[in-house]
């Protein structure tokens, strides 16, 4: 009984407190153990409100820990490999040295021209992933240089870790690591995460060619062209988050008791719930040296960023005939597109409308099972602006092409998008002098309502509308869900076509887990449908309308018709892409048409370009989009 008690409690101890961390060295980098020793919660040091809160404990358990055992991340390698053999050490160098840089940067050091992945499965230093003695070498040389970007951090051999407090004590740390610790502000600059997270791909052509490269994350970018840097908001603001409580950062020497603040809690969350919950549901065999409850915190930490830091969903209403007219406003508050970096992610919304008895009459966006959307079109689901039948769905998400604009799911294929609407955060423009690095494809780009709010670009946000049937005398109840998956069924069922053991290890991980989507934000209403609310509606709203402009795009003219309640002044103005004003239309008629011949109020032709007209009359108005080419 003694020994049963025994080995319980060692299995409950590893389960509470985790396997012990690597302390393995090389010339260059120490294991996290290493600095676990002295930066560990312990007492008064590194805890808040009794909370341990050091960096080993908010770290061990987040992706950027176990970038180098990932099993997705393993088995598209193995894939991408797979498919294309001759570019095998491109490929494994370029992976590893984001995913394992201490192990890559080491390897080069020492004269290698590349780095495998059969080298860092035998690396103990290079499967401790993302750890503390890379990030904290990172130099500032190259910053927001194009040469920092995709892997290109600049680490040299003279063992300086870097931090953001000055008169560091460094005797202790230089004794017992051979580490020197130097004070620094870099470390909070968004170009020290942009040296990885911004990454660009090559792509091969039919005849396996390299022909150029693709965008394939570049949150950076996307940052750079938002309202977010001239307000000092950077990656660390939401993804370290600062408490301004006074902390001692060290356990040695026991005498140094100086306190810091404010200190950067290492949570390094985003929204990936599903991977966090598979790594949790494979530490043995993943051979990662966390608990649970280190995954469950760092997974709550996840959802609360879904939940209250990631977007605003609302909606309006109006009854008109027998269409329930639903507009749905979705806001991106993150400091880049929604959702951002590697396009194997989606945002999209899930409408539902029931009756009084509870049946359904509406519902476009549900997912089944497999956590793939229902009735989504076979290749990808375009942008909307309106939706009117159940089998439309809003998703905002990144679709890669290859040379050939056909779809793919293969990096290395991918030479542009196919489709963006990924939403833009506040202050994107297309003016921005990087634009065609993140630009928005597809039919996203003539949305008038698609970052786009009173003719100015930058509103951070997207309205749908949907045009529902109803029945009148009914009381209907309305959900609308902000629905976010990290890994999208169709990129994982193209990965499982393919052949390779790390496949086949992640594929039968992967089947064990439920891929639901999280739900970000919700909206629940009811709304009736009394025959004297709906004649009130359509009193007022049938006699006001704005078509679309015909031809569009167009060159010299086109045709814009409108409608507006008799005896109403309205009138129509026209708009470029910076907001300014061009030309304007009296309404004499209450139904009718104008021409646009390109001309500007002073009657000089304007470029080509986009452009916005919005009507307005009483306290009616609309916006729509249309775009001129000469």
């Amino acid at each position: 009984m003694s020994v049963l008690i025994f080995i319980l409690s060692l299995v409950l101890s590893s389960t509470l407190i985790g396997q012990p961390l690597p302390t393995n060295t090389s010339s260059m980098f120490s294991a996290s153990g290493t600095c676990q020793n002295c930066h560990t919660g312990s007492g008064s040091i590194l805890t808040e409100n009794g909370v341990d809160i050091s960096p080993i404990t908010d770290w061990r358990s987040t992706m950027m820990a176990n970038a180098a055992k990932d099993p997705l991340w393993r088995a598209k390698v193995s894939a991408e490999v797979a498919e294309n053999p001759a570019l095998q050490t491109v490929i494994e160098s370029k992976c590893t040295k984001c995913h394992s840089p201490m192990g890559y940067t080491q390897a080069i050091h020492n004269g290698q021209s590349g780095y495998s992945i059969q080298e860092m499965e035998n690396s103990t230093l290079a499967l401790d992933g993302v750890s503390c003695t890379a990030c904290h070498q990172i130099k500032n040389t190259n910053f927001g240089q194009n040469s920092s970007f995709t892997g290109g951090y600049d680490i040299d051999t003279t063992k300086t870790i870097y931090g953001p407090y000055q008169n560091p004590f460094a005797m202790p740390m230089i004794n017992m690591t051979g580490f020197t610790p130097v004070f620094t502000n870099h470390l909070n600059e968004s170009e020290l995460c942009a040296t990885c997270h911004t990454l660009f791909t090559p792509y091969v052509d039919n005849n396996g060619q390299v022909a150029g490269e693709f965008p394939e994350q570049v949150p950076y970018f996307e940052w750079k062209n938002s309202i977010y840097p001239t307000q000092n908001k950077n990656c660390q603001t939401c993804h370290m988050p600062q408490t301004q409580t006074p902390i001692d950062i060290a356990t040695n020497p026991p005498w140094e008791t100086t306190l810091r603040t404010p200190y950067w809690k290492h949570h390094f969350v985003g929204g990936n719930t599903f991977m966090l919950n598979l790594l949790k549901n494979n530490m043995a065999t993943l051979g990662i040296p966390s608990s649970a409850s280190h995954f469950d915190s760092t997974i709550a930490k996840t959802r609360a960023q879904l939940e209250n830091n990631t977007i605003n969903l609302s909606e309006s209403h109006s009854i008109v005939n027998d269409s329930l007219n639903l507009v749905v406003a979705i806001e991106n508050l993150t400091g880049h597109k929604l959702p951002s970096a590697v396009p194997i992610r989606r945002v999209w919304l899930h409408v539902k409308v029931s009756d009084s008895q509870n049946q359904i009459v509406f519902e476009s966006g549900k997912w089944d099972s497999t956590g793939e959307i229902v009735s989504l079109d076979l290749a990808y689901e375009p942008h909307y602006n309106e939706i009117t039948d159940e089998t439309q769905v809003q998703v905002y998400e990144g679709i890669m092409k290859d040379v050939d604009n056909n779809q793919t799911f293969t990096f290395l294929r991918a030479a542009e998008f196919l489709k963006d609407n990924r939403i833009p955060p506040k202050g994107f423009t297309t003016n921005y002098a990087f634009y065609d690095t993140v630009k928005i494809v597809g039919n996203a780009e003539n949305d008038a309502n698609f970052n786009i709010e009173n003719g100015n670009e930058g509103s951070g946000k997207d309205l749908v509308t949907y045009k529902i049937p109803v029945l009148q005398n009914e009381v209907y109840s309305v959900e609308i869900e902000a629905c976010y998956q990290s890994v999208m069924p169709r990129f994982v069922n193209h990965l499982f076509t393919l052949s390779t053991n790390e496949i086949a290890t992640f594929q039968g991980m992967y089947n064990n887990e439920i891929n639901e989507p999280e739900i970000m934000s919700s909206v629940n209403f009811n709304v009736g449908t009394a025959t004297d609310l709906i004649e009130n509606e359509n009193s007022i709203l049938e006699q006001f309308a704005l078509s679309q402009n015909f031809p569009n795009p167009f060159n010299p003219t086109t045709k814009i018709n409108y409608q507006i309640p008799n005896g109403l002044q309205g009138k129509i103005q026209i708009f470029n892409i910076l907001g300014e004003k061009i030309r304007n239309f009296e309404l004499a008629d209450s139904n009718g048409e104008i021409n646009w011949n390109g001309l500007d109020n002073y009657g000089k032709s304007v470029s080509s370009g986009i452009y916005f007209y919005e009507i307005q009359a009483g306290n009616f108005s609309d916006m729509k989009k249309m775009v001129l080419l000469k």
